[in-house]
């Protein structure tokens, strides 16, 4: 007589039900951030473009000193510095400008030179899908002992503010530390409400690279190496800050 098999009930109370649904969310759960996370890579990995965008251009010089020294010229000529550093590590680099322009004349919405400026500025990041962008500008204060670089980036952003400790960190290392020999000063990052750091869809920031009112400062804003000093400083920051988004060095 054939024998029928054996068949297993197995009765699951409420607590067992229970811890049953934590471990198949949990599962469900992993395998989601995995291919978030592998997909995500997978964009930093296939796009090598940064934008660079030289604050000011054209009728506007931005702030300036005494002498005539503009904001504008120091800060596209650290941007292309800047370039070149990047480029060296194949990187693919698109500048909002690489001449003293302005940009208002690339927006046609209609508003002010100064808001059709910023407008151009903000599509051409966001229209070129870049890994991040930085905005170079100088700053200026009423208080002639204000010195430093700052780094700005949009409260809300967590990417912006770990590009900014990066930038900042290689600052300190490189400007400071190393290049100025100076351990009284540091790199500050700042949250703010900039638009050309609301309006971007990319992770970006804005580094102000010295006082031009103060004397130390802007007696650096006119030596060549320090501005390629500058230039390396941020370059390393942002491979830093790269480095922890699936894209590593060169």
């Amino acid at each position: 007589m054939k024998r029928k098999p054996k068949v297993y009930i197995i009765k699951l109370n409420r607590k067992m039900l229970i811890l049953l649904t934590i471990i198949v969310l949990f599962i469900i759960g992993a395998i989601i951030f995995k291919e978030f996370k592998v997909s995500r890579i997978f964009k930093y990995q296939s796009n090598r473009t940064i934008v660079i965008d030289p604050g000011h251009g054209g009728i506007d010089g931005g702030t300036s000193d005494k002498e005539g020294l503009l904001e504008k010229d120091i800060n596209l000529d650290v941007g292309l510095k800047l370039k070149k550093e990047l480029l060296v590590e194949g990187f693919k680099v698109i500048m909002t400008r690489e001449k003293d322009q302005s940009l208002e004349e690339f927006s046609n919405i209609n508003s002010s030179r100064y808001r059709r400026d910023l407008n151009a500025r903000k599509t051409i990041i966001n229209e070129n899908d870049p890994l991040t962008f930085i905005s170079i500008h100088v700053n200026s204060s009423k208080k002639s002992r204000a010195r430093g670089i700052k780094i700005y980036y949009y409260p809300t952003s967590s990417e912006g503010k770990e590009l900014a400790e990066s930038i900042c960190e290689s600052i300190n290392i490189n400007i400071y530390e190393k290049y100025l020999k100076d351990n009284t000063l540091e790199a500050e990052i700042i949250p703010e409400d900039y638009f050309i750091l609301r309006e971007t869809e990319f992770p970006g920031v804005l580094v102000e690279i010295g006082f031009i009112t103060n004397p130390e400062d802007n007696r650096l804003l006119k030596d060549e190496r320090y501005k390629t000093k500058v230039a390396f400083a941020i370059k390393k920051g942002i491979m830093e800050y790269l480095s922890g988004h699936g894209q590593g060095d060169g």
